[in-house]
């Protein structure tokens, strides 16, 4: 049953999400009550990363929650976004550093680690920035191309 209730949580927190625009967990956690769903702050919490649900800024300055790649919240760009034209890419030794718009480091990391390749040992993200550690007979090619196909703007 504990497994039931959490499915049907997290679908609950999915449908919330998408469409209403929470600013912090005490008013998703008031919406869940008002679906039924009875839950703690720690609990929203484990859910909200599981989900890969984060905060994003909305045209109206303001900070809401967000599914990941949902397009009904389009964050407003930074003036580094807007500067930037592209990601970067670039490679010393068996490191791959991997350049984004602030607030996507931790969504490129959460990717490459979740992808099964033998070149990627692991990553570590800053906001805007995240370190690729490649095995050492990773071809830096291979990789590269693997990391631009997850995400085209790096291409």
């Amino acid at each position: 049953m504990e497994k039931q209730d959490r499915k049907s949580r997290m679908q609950a927190i999915r449908k919330i999400v998408s469409t209403t625009s929470l600013e912090s967990q005490e008013e998703l956690l008031a919406a869940l009550k008002e679906e039924g769903f009875f839950t703690t702050q720690t609990t929203l919490s484990r859910d909200l990363k599981k989900l890969r649900i984060s905060k994003v800024r909305v045209r109206s300055g303001l900070s809401v929650y967000a599914l990941p790649r949902d397009g009904q919240f389009e964050p407003v760009p930074t003036v580094e976004e807007i500067n930037q034209t592209k990601w970067r890419l670039n490679f010393s030794g068996n490191l791959m550093v991997v350049h984004t718009p602030p607030g996507h480091a931790s969504m490129v990391a959460y990717d490459v680690d979740n992808i099964k390749s033998p070149f990627f040992l692991g990553t570590v993200a800053g906001d805007d920035t995240v370190i690729v550690v490649l095995s050492e007979d990773a071809d830096r090619e291979v990789a590269g191309n693997l990391i631009c196909d997850m995400f085209p703007k790096l291409s």
